[in-house]
């Protein structure tokens, strides 16, 4: 028979089956998909009942191709045999070579001699020989690297590789097992191991042990994580994350994760037994002993459409205990339980909010717990001229264990109109109408936090009217080298003039402060217990280009009058004299390869800054650098952090197409020092990745002294467990 294409039955669909299962086919071929045969020569022998195919073979079906020199099936003993230059393409993209394979017993069982595999990730497996039964395939004196070969020498060893005995590939565990294995980098054997294995490329989530983390500190010592994990079915996982320290023992951590078909949940954390320093007792005594750890839980749970439930707990066992084991840098551990409700045009939210404190001047005994909370907010359809009316309803309990409790009814009603002009200019108008309610127990007006047998308490309240109106008048000019606008804002608010009695608390608003985000916001405060009140006039100015080619810069100034200077905001807050500070920003990126933010509030007499922040992204994606600075004057600066004057660099460069490294810095300029800096270095190719870091941490923090830290982590790519939900 002449070369060509022909249709073939029993013999071209053995063939195949045979050749995709020495290829670890992850699906066996379907019968009844058409099979192409092309040979110079095809002949049957009808005495001996041999099919034999010569000469450029190849065979298809579907999305699998086999190519030989020989391919021959008895039917007699059911014997299928390939030989020359054997190669097989499966649809997962893996390709099989050999120079003679041979399968019986229904193409299950058979020997394979001389075979390579290159998996679909890239990976390679080298044996002189072969043999398989049923879903799995041993081989004899084996090699596998995930590594590229040299291109001008192919015969040299490759960056790292495994060398074993006996390989075994399950493909219905679709495992690859080692015995009797040797870890070889560049040809030379480091570790050995009478047994290794891990997933095959076609596994998308298996248990296995993951990249294990080695680290040298002052004060846990040389410690190690070495992470596990689990597939617990197809919707949850686990990983069990044990850290063995030389100080302090072994943690015990892991997390679990399951997905629902309306949520999903995930909880991890730690416990151990370690020493403590007492955070009641003096700097030097210790506990020993003591049982330490921490939980982090989320979960999220979509009821219907419109309802979700949800709910966080976060605790630790004391404050230094998530900073020393790596755990988070939190200040503040937030727990909550809630409810909320969206629909078209409105929303709800019912929660209970819980906290604990990790520095060191905090107490926990003062922090609040809130049970419940509940908000609703609604926006209304416009109407009419396109005016439309919100309204906000809220309540609140707040208790502590000591200083002041508070319940709160809260209420606001609003109606606004936005309108453009056909001039082009942008209107706002906007009135609205607060109701508060408070029953308050152990509130000082002088004092935060105070023996509630020492303070005031009793009911009280207000009644809030405020007016709005807000113009902007953009003004745009075209060219062809670039847009630009100017666009000139003033608001004019209107309210009473002294809306927050003594006797109510501020619990949600200690935090503001005035910036170029809230200058022209109607109630610029951040919560409810205070309201921005008296007659006002806010101005400003704001201009942006926009190049043709690309990149953009914009700047903003502006500036706040009120009529009378208000004594409901703390010195520092930048609106407590009749003349606000002055704030703005400006926004620089010209090209991609640079970016600016600048940010400052200035005192409206003296012009000293009050505040300055600047953030700088400069550099192309091989060498870039990033930089932060932030000033916080002794009057700006909140009881946090106090005065402040802070700058962060951190610079990253590509070395070479493998190479990368990191250097960082930390510095406090008030105190002239040093919080934190660092190096690091990093080796990542195709099959290996390694990095480096050191760095010292200057921050002294109960039992948590500056100390230099050395990490380590080194990653042999496709080995271990993989997996994501």
């Amino acid at each position: 028979m002449n070369r060509g294409v022909v249709r073939v039955g029993a013999f071209a669909v053995a063939a195949l089956l045979m050749l995709a299962a020495s290829a670890f086919a992850a699906e066996a071929a379907s019968e009844d998909e058409p099979v192409l045969l092309s040979a110079d020569e095809v002949s049957y022998d009808r005495d001996l009942g041999v099919v034999t195919a010569r000469g450029h073979v190849e065979l298809s079906q579907g999305e699998r191709i086999l190519l030989a020199d020989t391919l021959t099936y008895n039917e007699r003993t059911g014997t299928v045999a390939a030989s020359g230059n054997v190669s097989l393409l499966e649809p997962t993209g893996d390709v099989a070579f050999a120079e003679y394979v041979e399968l019986t017993s229904g193409l299950r069982e058979g020997v394979i001699r001389d075979i390579r595999v290159l998996l679909k990730d890239g990976s390679r497996i080298a044996a002189n020989g072969g043999r398989r039964t049923g879903e799995r395939t041993e081989f004899a004196k084996a090699v596998y690297s995930p590594c590229p070969l040299c291109e001008e020498d192919p015969t040299r060893a490759p960056l790292w590789q495994l060398k074993a005995v006996r390989v075994t590939h399950d493909q219905d565990e679709h495992r690859i097992a080692y015995r009797d294995a040797w870890l070889e980098i560049y040809g030379v054997p480091v570790a050995y191991t009478p047994y290794f294995s891990h997933p095959d490329p076609s596994v998308t989530r298996q248990s296995g042990l993951l990249t294990p983390q080695f680290s040298l500190s002052n004060s846990l010592g040389p410690a190690a994580r070495i992470p596990y994990y689990f597939t617990l079915g197809p919707s949850a996982d686990g990983t069990f994350e044990p850290i063995v320290t030389t100080k302090q023992g072994i943690v015990l951590g892991g997390e679990y994760r399951r997905l629902f078909q309306t949520g999903e949940f995930d909880v991890n954390g730690s416990i151990t037994r370690a020493d403590r320093q007492d955070e009641d007792q003096d700097q030097n005594e210790i506990d020993d002993n003591v049982v330490r750890g921490h939980i982090d839980a989320r979960g999220r749970f979509d009821y219907d459409e419109n309802w979700r439930l949800g709910a966080d707990l976060e605790r630790a066992s004391d404050k230094s205990y998530r900073r020393l084991y790596d755990y988070g840098n939190e200040r503040t551990l937030t727990s909550q339980a809630f409810a909320e409700r969206f629909d078209e045009r409105s929303y709800g939210l019912g929660r209970s909010l819980w906290f604990q404190g990790l520095r060191d001047e905090d107490d926990n005994d003062e922090f609040p717990l809130i049970w419940p909370e509940a908000f609703y907010h609604y926006v209304g359809e416009p109407w009419g001229i396109g005016n439309y009316l919100t309204f906000d309803a809220g309540v609140l309990n707040l208790s502590r264990i000591e200083g002041r409790d508070s319940r709160r009814l809260h209420s606001r009603a609003g109606w606004h109109l936005p309108y453009i002009s056909r001039a082009g200019y942008l209107l706002e108008l906007g009135a609205t109408l607060e109701a508060d309610g408070y029953w308050v127990d152990g509130v000082d007006p002088d004092s935060p936090l105070v023996d509630p047998d020492d303070s005031e308490g009793g009911f009280t309240g207000r009644i809030f009217p405020q007016l709005s109106a807000e113009l902007r008048y953009p003004l745009v000019q075209y060219n062809k080298r670039f847009t630009q606008m100017i666009e000139p804002v003033v608001a004019v608010i209107a309210g009473t003039g002294d809306p927050n009695p003594n006797l109510i608390p501020n619990e949600d608003s200690q935090d503001f402060e005035l910036d170029e985000t809230n200058l022209f916001d109607p109630d610029r405060t951040t919560g409810v217990d205070r309201a921005d009140g008296g007659q006002r006039v806010d101005y400003g100015l704001e201009w942006s280009a926009y190049g043709a080619k690309g990149g953009a810069v914009s700047a903003f100034i502006g500036q706040s009058y009120r009529l009378s200077a208000s004594e409901d905001f703390d010195p520092g807050s930048g609106i407590e004299d009749d003349l606000s500070d002055v704030v703005g920003r400006l926004d620089l990126a010209p090209i991609p390869e640079l970016d600016l933010t600048y940010r400052f509030r200035l005192d409206s007499r003296t012009a000293e800054p009050h505040r300055n922040e600047l953030h700088l992204r400069a550099g192309p994606r091989r060498v870039n650098l990033q930089l932060s600075y932030i000033f916080l004057d002794d009057e700006t600066a909140t009881r946090e952090f106090g005065d402040r004057e802070e700058i962060y660099t951190r610079l990253r460069g590509e070395i070479t197409d493998n190479w990368s490294g990191t250097m960082f810095a930390r510095r406090d300029l008030e105190l002239n020092r040093f919080l934190s800096y660092g190096v690091g270095l990093t080796y990542e190719n195709w099959c290996l990745a390694i990095g480096a870091e050191i760095r010292r941490e200057e921050f002294d923090d109960d039992e948590i002294d500056p100390e230099t830290k050395v990490l380590l982590r080194i990653t042999f790519k496709t080995l271990g467990g993989v997996g994501n939900l």
